[in-house]
């Protein structure tokens, strides 16, 4: 029989996971999907999270991405572009979010990381572009936003520091993932929390 401090942090654990799935459902709602779409979207995120997919090997490392917090993220923000017909205005604001997502992570033995609240500044910054060049579109600037922040994040982070972090040396085995924190890697949460942003931004 469970005790009542099992039972408490149970509970803890659940509600903390579904303010978790509401959020990320919201945000995806807000760019476009239903509701079930958005669900589908979530639950696949975290399932496909448990899938690394290797690319090729380099100078001892095993480099790949995560199928969840990475992958389906890139294929969301391209498909978003191509709907939403804001491919130009996107290809500025991955610009401008690689750039300071390059300049507040920073590799380490852990991987590329960056500290808090920095890495609130990425979504911040595709949030307040998206919203700047698309004032009179919600939609539009929730798509903005997400295929901004995820792509510059993307890019910022892992690419732009690919170079700094195969210069370490691996132990036997090791394994560079791009996205490799699934739904709660940088490059799946900054397009999350910058539509989530958006969405505070033009109810106030």
């Amino acid at each position: 029989m469970l005790s009542l401090p099992s039972i408490i942090i149970f509970l803890l654990i659940a509600i903390l996971f579904y303010t978790f799935y509401s959020l990320i459902k919201k945000a995806f709602e807000e760019v476009g999907f239903t509701g079930w779409e958005s669900s589908i979207i979530v639950f696949g995120s975290i399932i496909l999270g448990m899938i690394n997919l290797p690319l090729f090997k380099y100078n001892g490392w095993i480099i790949g991405i995560n199928l969840g917090g990475a992958l389906l993220p890139i294929i969301i923000s391209i498909y978003l572009m191509v709907k939403n017909k804001v491919f130009f205005r996107v290809i500025i604001g991955i610009a401008l979010v690689s750039y300071i997502t390059y300049n507040f992570t920073y590799v380490s033995n852990r991987g590329i990381i960056s500290p808090f609240p920095l890495w609130l500044l990425p979504p911040i910054a595709a949030s307040m572009y998206s919203v700047m060049v698309s004032i009179k579109s919600k939609r539009k600037a929730a798509s903005i936003a997400y295929s901004s922040g995820t792509m510059g994040a993307l890019i910022g982070a892992d690419f732009l520091h690919l170079k700094e972090l195969l210069s370490l040396r691996p132990h036997a085995g090791a394994m560079a993932v791009i996205g490799g924190a699934s739904i709660l890697d940088m490059v799946f949460l900054t397009g999350v929390i910058a539509v989530i942003v958006d969405a505070l931004l033009y109810e106030s």
